[in-house]
């Protein structure tokens, strides 16, 4: 049976009680994203029911989560959810008695804030997970993987889009990956110059083409003056200098929403497939792609070793 299948099947038989996870609330969207496959290994270790609110996400263009993918839960419907079910707990303490009163006819039903904290808490990074209806075995970055797995998939339009991105950057068949991300992160971390990636790059290694995620153009220029004799892709359009997510969201624009995330999905498809990945585990594209690779190909220029973020 497909692993989706096989997920199906056993979030299901969790009838007791269940969470509904509101995705696309408040960041990001890989920030969305990790934290979603936390809660969904939290739910199976915790014999809980797994289910998705989607329908306000702010990825979205229309329906949601399958704008761009196929469903592999059942969604709820209630817009209760886009107005109380947050990722933080503070954001509900003006809305207590609506949380209660929800609580009061859905005693066994948990909000994201209830949950979300514990799906992350970093002592899980020591744990084993065996989960045999799903063929998972192993450690934390492994179960996730497994997930990753069986969530990424896209619906047939999506595809069909992420794939002519990919194509028509005409990629070699080897080549080093980075993810140097500008803009609104600089308010989170200090940013790393470009020479701290390039540095992480294993000494005579061979590869001479490299792919790069970010979302300001001057690291491309800037690479190239330091990579001289190197190819450089990039999906980053000239004019771009620096993504902020909370300006960004002001513009709700759909066509502009859907087509900058289906630049930023084959984006990190193509990134996934890299020889090597550069970047930083502090962001969280990088903890996916720090779930999705090989511990030996992943290379962080922040944080040494991968961790929930």
């Amino acid at each position: 049976m497909d692993l989706l299948e096989r997920y199906k099947k056993l979030n299901i038989s969790f009838s007791s009680r269940k969470v509904i996870f509101h995705i696309g609330a408040h960041a990001g969207f890989f920030s969305e994203y990790n934290n979603m496959i936390l809660t969904i290994l939290y739910c199976l270790r915790n014999e809980m029911k797994f289910v998705l609110y989607s329908k306000d996400a702010n990825f979205g263009y229309d329906k949601g989560w399958t704008d761009y993918f196929l469903p592999f839960t059942e969604e709820e419907e209630n817009r209760f959810h886009s107005r109380y079910n947050f990722r933080y707990a503070g954001v509900t303490k003006t809305l207590r008695p609506q949380v209660l009163l929800y609580r009061l006819f859905h005693p066994n039903t948990f909000l994201t804030f209830e949950i979300l904290n514990r799906a992350r808490d970093k002592k899980w990074e020591e744990e084993r997970y065996n989960i045999p209806e799903l063929g998972i075995d192993g450690n934390l970055r492994e179960a996730c993987r497994t997930l990753v797995d069986m969530t990424w998939r896209y619906n047939v339009f999506t595809r069909e889009r992420v794939q002519d991105l990919i194509t028509s950057l005409h990629l070699p068949e080897n080549y080093i990956g980075f993810h140097i991300r500008m803009g609104d992160k600089i308010t989170e971390t200090n940013l790393l110059d470009v020479s701290e990636y390039i540095k992480k790059i294993p000494s005579g290694y061979p590869v001479k083409n490299a792919f790069v995620l970010t979302d300001n153009y001057w690291v491309i220029e800037e690479l190239q003056n330091r990579l001289e004799d190197w190819n450089l892709y990039t999906l980053c359009g000239k004019e771009e200098r620096g993504y902020f997510h909370e300006e960004f969201q002001k513009k709700k624009n759909p066509e502009l929403i859907r087509k900058s995330h289906e630049i930023l999905f084959a984006s990190m498809d193509i990134l996934s497939q890299s020889d090597l990945f550069v970047g930083t585990f502090s962001s969280n594209p990088g903890m996916y792609l720090g779930m999705v690779m090989p511990p030996e190909k992943t290379f962080s220029v922040d944080v040494p070793h991968w961790t929930v973020w």
